[in-house]
């Protein structure tokens, strides 16, 4: 009876399935997908600046998808925009939109958290959810002097006062609220606000903006004082910060930098790795560190003492190289008592700790080639705007087949931007100015355990042309680099007599006289010469640069004009420029610094006079400040400027 009941039921089921609606083969199947699936980060973006991320949504499934609305719920420093239809939007198989999600944190509302939420035919996600979250740091105080280095005040003589600025910033990526201030001290210490009116103050992130205290003294006696200066804040690791006061005494102090010593991640049995510890001078009466001894630990570390037993003015540092050379597996500890004459640490202590484990550690290998060609080396000689391959595939580890690639640069030239692209043992790298570069690789096998060594290349960035002129640019209030959103300069290079600036000649005959953005490669006929072919090889829109024009076989005896102009501020206000010039891959002009305060801003930079066997730069600071001013103008060379050409070169007059 049972059993003809429960098949009653399950043919009803049936039918019940099959009248309810159309079947997934049928084709009803709205499916969204959105990417990235659960979270919108945003990395460290400070206050007044702003960000945008997107957010993509696709129709994944058989039938079309209804996007019935998008809205936001959360922190009002976060706004969405799409382009295109209005909602409702209906998305067929595969189709997809973005939506931008702009992130502009203010003073009052600093954080993005909330949620997007999007509506939709989806039946399992009817109501899709993405949080948005941002990578800040809370606030940081700084306080300089440190805690570590005290405020010290020198024997001080009565009836005389004496006076110590303390400098407090905030380096963090949200505001800094100082509440209060607190002297615990006697009656002879007192303080006053050099640039703010009272309690609270606040400090933006990441800004110039810094609170000044004046601390003054005034000794009632001759005996010695101490006191500290606290600052109550919303900084959460140190939300009361002490500043320890000292005065009447003229006392050594010692600053131990760090105050624990770590070897990490674990070290190989039967391997050495020495680290340094800085014993530094934080007084203007000298320190003096007299001894080292360890307490405790095993033989497993050994130290040096560098600099040890002299004077060390205020600043200098004497160096503790501690060594761990395990001989077995185990974490040892051991402590370095530092024999001193500050007479508040007379016996200060450094913690030492390290880890030794059996397992082998890998070897690093690196080689590098030009991406056009085939030999691979330690040590390349390349051009500027070349783009070099790495192969750390040669790396091994005795127990173990499978490593992780660590790559980095160690050394590049003054204001370059670029970054290392990787997948596992192959990287690459575009080089974005003239000079000597090092990239180095480091290797962790499946445990862990990092390689003993670190290898690396070197490479040498040598223009090719014979002029080669670089543009780089630093905007103070642009924090980050390298996120597409940033100012635009451009470098304007002419020829002269007869150039004019912002000249890009007849289109047929690509004959404009001033190379840039407008005009990259243009032809120069010169005079029973031939033709000059200059050209910009590089130009940056969003910020830093560089911008590069470059030209080969310059025809002798021959002038040309530099320019800097401030094409699009995108908001972010002065920028500083620098400009540099390479003749036959030398480095022999430079001018820093070059202020452009606003866009339509433009300066002449310099002159440069070809002979026909070197170049010379003569260094001009002509501004305009629109671009009515200076489009189409051809400038004068200065008699000046001439007169010490033809002392250089006579030949070419």
């Amino acid at each position: 009876m049972k059993s003809s009941i429960s098949i009653l039921l399950l043919i009803s089921a049936c039918f019940c399935c099959t009248s309810c609606g159309p079947t997934l083969e049928e084709g009803s199947d709205a499916r969204i997908r959105v990417t990235p699936p659960q979270q919108v980060t945003f990395s460290r973006v400070t206050v007044g600046n702003s960000h945008a991320l997107p957010v993509v949504i696709t129709s994944v499934g058989k039938d079309n998808l209804n996007v019935k609305k998008i809205e936001w719920q959360g922190s009002s420093a976060v706004g969405l925009s799409t382009l295109g239809e209005a909602f409702p939007r209906t998305l067929t198989p595969l189709g997809s939109f973005p939506v931008s999600v702009q992130f502009t944190p203010t003073e009052t509302v600093p954080s993005p958290n909330g949620v997007i939420k999007i509506y939709s035919n989806d039946s399992d996600n009817p109501v899709y959810e993405i949080k948005v979250v941002a990578q800040q740091l809370a606030p940081v105080i700084h306080v300089v002097p440190s805690s570590e280095e005290r405020l010290i005040f020198g024997q001080t003589d009565l009836n005389t006062i004496a006076t110590k600025r303390v400098v407090v910033t905030n380096v963090g990526d949200l505001p800094l609220q100082i509440d209060n201030i607190d002297l615990n001290a006697s009656k002879d210490f007192s303080y006053t606000l050099e640039n703010a009116s009272g309690m609270p103050v606040a400090l933006a992130a990441n800004s110039d903006q810094s609170l000044v205290v004046n601390v003054a003294f005034e000794p009632s006696n001759t005996g010695k004082q101490t006191g500290s200066l606290v600052f109550s804040s919303n900084d959460p690791v140190h939300p009361l910060y002490e500043l320890p006061i000292v005065a009447n005494s003229d006392t050594p102090c010692l600053q131990i930098l760090p105050t624990i010593l770590e070897f990490s991640p674990a070290q190989s049995v039967g391997t050495k790795k020495t680290q340094t510890v800085q014993l530094k001078s934080c007084s203007d009466v000298p320190l003096v560190v007299s001894n080292i001894m360890k307490t405790g630990g095993a033989d497993v570390f050994a130290h040096e003492l560098k600099n040890g037993e002299t004077e060390l003015k205020n600043g200098e540092s004497a160096e503790l190289n501690v060594t761990f050379a395990p001989t077995a597996e185990g974490n040892y500890q051991a402590e370095y008592v530092v024999l001193n004459n500050d007479p508040l640490q007379p016996n200060a202590v450094v913690k030492v700790m390290g880890t030794a484990s059996s397992n082998q550690c890998p070897t690093a290998s690196i080689q590098a080639r030009l991406s056009s060609a085939s030999t691979w080396s330690k040590t390349l000689d390349v051009a500027p705007l070349d783009t070099i391959v790495f192969d750390g595939s040669h790396s091994s580890d005795k127990e173990s087949n499978t490593l992780k690639y660590y790559w980095s640069i160690q050394k590049a030239p003054k204001d370059s931007t670029s970054s290392i692209a990787s997948t596992g043992d192959k990287a690459s790298l575009f080089l974005d100015l003239a000079g000597n570069y090092e990239v180095c690789l480091s290797v962790e096998d499946t445990e862990g355990m990092m390689s003993c060594n670190t290898d690396c290349v070197t490479i040498k960035a040598t223009p090719r042309e014979t002029i080669h002129i670089q543009l780089v640019w630093h905007t103070p209030a642009d924090k980050t680099s390298g996120d597409n959103d940033g100012t635009d300069l451009d470098l304007h290079f002419m020829t002269m007599p007869d150039g004019k600036w912002g000249d890009t000649g007849v289109a047929e005959l690509n004959n404009g006289t001033d190379v840039y953005f407008k005009n990259q490669a243009p032809v120069w006929p010169v005079e029973n010469q031939g033709n000059e072919y200059p050209s910009l090889d590089i130009d940056d829109k969003d910020g830093d640069g560089p911008e590069n024009i470059n030209l080969d076989h310059p025809a002798p005896c021959r002038w040309y004009a530099i320019g800097v102009h401030y094409f699009n501020d995108r908001a972010f206000g002065p920028s500083n420029a620098t400009v540099r010039g390479y003749i036959s891959g030398k480095h022999v002009f430079e001018k820093a610094n070059i202020s452009l305060k606003q866009q339509g801003v433009f300066k002449q930079v310099a002159w440069l006079f070809w002979d026909g066997e070197q170049g010379r730069f003569y260094e001009t600071d002509t501004a305009y400040d629109k671009d009515k001013d200076w489009i189409n103008l051809t400038p004068t060379i200065p008699d000046s400027v001439i007169k010490l050409a033809q002392q250089s070169s006579p030949k070419c007059f």
